[in-house]
């Protein structure tokens, strides 16, 4: 019943990005076909998730596995988005990616380097620079 109800709400989410993306303005038609391309993704993955066969003889797995880890990260992102207007998106990406790591228990200084500086650059690459999607500058805005 879960998966049904998580591939039901991921249908709705399609349809509403789908909708969405049909008021962009003429100058953000290529932001426009990525949602698109997102929303039928989702479409997908939700109507797969929709027709599987949920009847297991498996016991119900806890949807929360650790909940520690679950508030930490609540948590972290709350401070995350109250955090972007002032200190701009990447400053507070930085900041937050490897600050999250670090709490949920990885210890690799060089691996969280790595996955931030290539997290933040395909942000950087996809969504500013070929999208030209204006992301929050915070402190670094003139």
């Amino acid at each position: 019943m879960t998966n049904r109800l998580f591939s039901a709400a991921g249908l709705g989410l399609a349809a509403t990005l789908f909708l969405g993306a049909k008021d962009f303005p003429d100058r953000a038609a290529s932001a426009a076909r990525y949602i698109y391309f997102l929303a039928g993704v989702l479409a997908v993955l939700s109507s797969l998730l929709f027709f599987q066969s949920e009847a297991t003889s498996e016991p119900q797995e806890r949807w929360i596995r650790s909940p520690r880890h679950f508030f930490v990260t609540i948590a972290a992102m709350v401070g995350y988005c109250a955090a972007i207007p002032y200190l701009g998106f990447f400053l507070a990406g930085a900041i937050f990616m490897p600050a999250l790591a670090m709490l949920l228990g990885y210890r690799s200084p060089l691996f969280i380097a790595i996955g931030t500086g290539l997290i933040l650059a395909f942000i950087y690459l996809v969504f500013v620079y070929f999208l030209g999607v204006p992301v929050p500058a915070g402190i670094w805005e003139g």
